[in-house]
């Protein structure tokens, strides 16, 4: 007799403590819950690809995600780092308990920022403005490239990059393309393959990477430096 008890009791908690776990991962689960902060973790892990975060933007009369310029429908409600929240119907409410309902075009950004219509859209002709100037300023290293760069008084930096496994050449390029139009119009900046164009590093004695020479129309260098992945602080700093 006193067997079987010792037996239930041991039954009994065992199922009771298999309920407390079970019920303690459900509370744990994000999937159980119907609002997620910044549309799930995994998102809120891409926020450095924009300075703002993730967009919620009401577009064609619905509620649309925007992630790097590209958009895909809201399905749930979202929080942002600041506590307001953002519902799939367009309504905000703010942490202090304020209360709008966002119109055409307008949006609000996982840093707790809102947006107005056209905002976004002024925003993005600069970055197209950047994006045009780096496609003739920033570019691979050639002769020809080198002599439209000094014309009329321009001046050229080569920049010898192992953009597929330098650190330092991988930020310093970040940079240039984050910060373009801070360098100088009259400069160009001409890439040089670290890895491959031997001719280019035995010419100017080249022994490691990011390293920077700015060098004049016949390609004779003026001066040098390491950026150290800084880019365009760097380049400011150095250039003659």
């Amino acid at each position: 007799m006193k067997t079987y008890l010792i037996l239930g009791i041991i039954a009994a908690v065992v199922l009771t403590g298999g309920f407390f776990l079970l019920n303690g991962q459900t509370k744990n689960d994000p999937s159980s819950q119907n609002t997620t902060s910044v549309q799930g973790a995994t998102e809120e892990e891409h926020m450095d690809d924009s300075m703002m975060g993730i967009g919620y933007i009401l577009k064609d009369g619905k509620m649309m995600i925007e992630e790097n310029h590209e958009f895909r429908l809201m399905s749930q409600d979202a929080t942002m780092n600041d506590g307001t929240v953002v519902t799939t119907s367009g309504k905000v409410t703010k942490s202090n308990g304020e209360t709008f309902n966002l119109k055409e075009g307008e949006s609000m950004w996982t840093d707790g920022s809102f947006m107005e219509a056209g905002e976004m859209m002024e925003e993005d002709s600069a970055m197209d403005s950047n994006d045009s100037t780096i496609a003739t300023r920033y570019i691979d290293y050639s002769s020809n490239s080198l002599s439209k760069a000094t014309a009329n008084n321009g001046r050229a930096v080569l920049f010898f990059a192992a953009l597929a496994w330098c650190p330092s050449c991988q930020a310093a390029d970040k940079d240039f393309k984050a910060n373009f139009d801070k360098v100088p119009v009259d400069v160009t900046i001409l890439k040089v393959d670290y890895d491959k164009d031997s001719a280019m590093k035995q010419k100017y004695a080249i022994t490691m990477q990011d390293t920077f020479i700015q060098v004049d129309s016949q390609g004779k260098e003026i001066t040098r430096w390491n950026s150290g992945g800084q880019g365009t602080k760097a380049l400011l700093a150095n250039l003659n």
